[in-house]
C-alpha cells in the first residue's frame, strides 16, 4: 500500500499505463456529486471512480477486503479516516470472491494509518484494506475511490 499527498501523486504515474489519465479524470470529479462515473476516454470498464462522502465508522464494525481486478486509488477531499491494511496472505476468507463486484473480504485487523484531507492511498491486490474507519471519534469524509484494471 501507497500513502502520501495528492500533490505526490504524479511520483507514481510509472506504476502501470494510463494511470496518469486515470487520476487526472479522477480528479476532475472533485466537485461533481457523489456517484460512479465512467472513463470516457480510456477502453470501457478499464477505469471509472465513485465519489463518494459518509461517516467513518468504528474499528468493530469493519472487515478486512481486497481485489484482483482492480487497483484502488482513494482519494480524501474533505474530512479523514483511518484505514487498517495488511497482507493478505495467510488471512482466513469471510466470503468467498465475488468476480462480479470484484472484492473479497478477511478476518483480522491490520495496521492503522491516518488519512486526512489531500492525502490519497493506493492499493495493490496484496493489500488488504478496511477504510472508513474513525480518526479520533466519529467524523465524516468526502473522497474519490478510482479504480484502475491491472
Amino acid at each position: 500500500m501507497i500513502i502520501d499527498k495528492i500533490k505526490n501523486l504524479e511520483s507514481y504515474y510509472g506504476l502501470m499505463p494510463n494511470l496518469r489519465e486515470a487520476v487526472e479524470f479522477a480528479l476532475s470529479l472533485s466537485d461533481h456529486p457523489e456517484g460512479r462515473y465512467e472513463c470516457e476516454t480510456l477502453p470501457q470498464g478499464s477505469v471509472f471512480a465513485m465519489v463518494q462522502t459518509g461517516a467513518t465508522q468504528p474499528l468493530a464494525e469493519g472487515r478486512i477486503e481486497a481485489h484482483r481486478k482492480y487497483l484502488d486509488v482513494q482519494i480524501v477531499l474533505e474530512g479523514g479516516e483511518t484505514v487498517y491494511y495488511t497482507d493478505v496472505e495467510g488471512l482466513k476468507e469471510l466470503d468467498p470472491y465475488s468476480e462480479e463486484k470484484d472484492i473479497v473480504f478477511y478476518e483480522g485487523g491490520g495496521q492503522p494509518a491516518r488519512i486526512e484531507k489531500g492525502m490519497f492511498y493506493l492499493v495493490l491486490p496484496q493489500d488488504g484494506h478496511m477504510p472508513c474507519r474513525e480518526l479520533d471519534g466519529p467524523g465524516t469524509y468526502r473522497k474519490i475511490v478510482l479504480k484502475v484494471r491491472l
